[in-house]
């Protein structure tokens, strides 16, 4: 019984640390955001083939609009055709509003033109940040690109009748 009180004293410690300012409930920091940006990016570039990954750093309202199924099914029709969408990002630099809320993530775009950048608004909602991309996804016009390709592999191959 005399460890009680030893008890909770420790208990009410640990709560009170737990509610110091920075602590419980504040992910609204540039340095979480970074961290969400960096890991969106890693999740496109290194984990592109489980597109469900990138799908969680997405915004309710894109969740709300495209189901997970229906957005790996996009992903990977933009992903089909590598060279005509290059997607390999690197994290540059971010901007956050002053009350936390929603900021705009800069990364420089892996492609042939150099300087290309990315930039990705973010928002803070449910505990954490969530990116705003993919947009064109949501009504199927990223599809567009897809209509006239002038590469086909009839350039190199002649799929006509072939002599025997």
């Amino acid at each position: 019984m005399r460890r009680l009180p030893g008890v909770l004293l420790c208990l009410l410690l640990c709560g009170i640390l737990l509610a110091a300012p920075g602590r419980a409930g504040s992910n609204k920091t540039e340095t979480r955001a970074a961290e969400r940006a960096r890991d969106f990016a890693e999740a496109i570039n290194y984990h592109y083939d489980e597109p469900a990954g990138i799908y969680d750093y997405l915004t309710a309202d894109f969740k709300a609009a495209m189901t997970e199924a229906e957005f790996v099914q996009a992903f990977q029709k933009e992903r089909s055709y590598p060279y005509l969408v290059p997607l390999f990002i690197n994290y540059r630099s971010l901007s956050l509003s002053e009350d936390g809320e929603s900021g705009t993530a800069w990364f420089s775009q892996a492609a042939r033109l150099p300087g290309m950048i990315y930039e990705v608004p973010f928002v803070y909602e449910n505990g954490d940040y969530y990116m705003v991309a993919f947009e064109d996804f949501r009504d199927g016009e990223y599809l567009a690109k897809f209509q006239d390709i002038p590469y086909s592999l009839d350039m190199y191959y002649n799929f006509g009748d072939q002599p025997d």
